[in-house]
């Protein structure tokens, strides 16, 4: 997308409309605060000093280079998952204007998905214990505006471990599910999806390892939903609306 995207403390600056996607206590499809998956799908961190530990390292060494780019500046405008930021640039994905007014379905998809992804992700990354790349680190940029260097990490202002995560998981369960409503544009928003996630090595607060696991794990997600015959409902729900959407504005 072209157009940039500012967000400080969670604000949009520019002219969207004021609507959020829910919180980290809105419901999914599953039961309450109940893991739709078992976290265990996602095998451990790669152990320290092995070829992949040296390859996320590397990545995370080269993603310097990028500090201030367009492309950082893409990913900063991504941190706070549940920013009105993140609908705009879906509906720019699949051209169509999303809305409370005009497409909640659409929005009620994209939020309970990423309730759905959340809970076994934060199970994970509680399990795991892995530490962000920045944590201990000579160099602590990150696009992050609320990034500490604690144990684990302080990312969007949240005490979160690095692995799986999170973000990779939630652009790629966005993606499946909206491509499952919208398949006329599915490959626009799984590459939107995919650069989601990868925008966090950019962003230099996840290894590349990280987001492999929040995809995997995703797709899991995005499975044992189709089972869910809410999940189904609002996907078709979401499908009619996309129909009759305006075209995407502002991307």
């Amino acid at each position: 997308m072209d157009r940039r995207i500012f967000l400080l403390g969670g604000a949009v600056l520019i002219g969207l409309a004021a609507y959020a996607i829910g919180t980290d206590s809105a419901p999914g499809y599953g039961a309450p605060n109940s893991p739709i998956v078992d976290f265990r799908i996602v095998p451990p961190p790669p152990a320290p000093g092995s070829r992949q530990d040296k390859a996320d390292r590397a990545a995370i060494a080269a993603a310097i280079a990028g500090i201030g780019s367009p492309a950082w500046t893409r990913a900063r405008s991504q941190v706070f998952t549940t920013s009105s930021a993140i609908p705009h640039q879906i509906g720019c994905a699949i051209d169509r204007q999303l809305s409370p007014e005009t497409t909640p379905a659409t929005l009620r998809l994209i939020e309970k998905v990423r309730a759905d992804v959340r809970i076994p992700s934060e199970q994970a990354k509680s399990f795991y214990h892995r530490d962000r790349p920045f944590v201990g680190a000579a160099d602590t940029r990150t696009c992050d505006p609320l990034t500490l260097g604690q144990l684990g990490g302080l990312t969007g202002g949240t005490l979160s471990h690095s692995y799986p995560s999170g973000h990779a998981a939630y652009g790629e369960a966005w993606a499946l599910a909206i491509a499952q409503a919208w398949p006329e544009r599915a490959a626009a928003v799984t590459a939107w999806g995919k650069q989601f996630g990868a925008n966090r090595i950019l962003c230099r607060v996840h290894w590349p390892s990280d987001v492999a696991a929040g995809r995997k794990l995703a797709d899991a997600v995005v499975a044992r939903l189709q089972s869910v015959p809410a999940y189904r409902a609002d996907v078709a729900a979401a499908r009619a609306e996309l129909i009759a959407a305006p075209p995407a504005t502002g991307c």
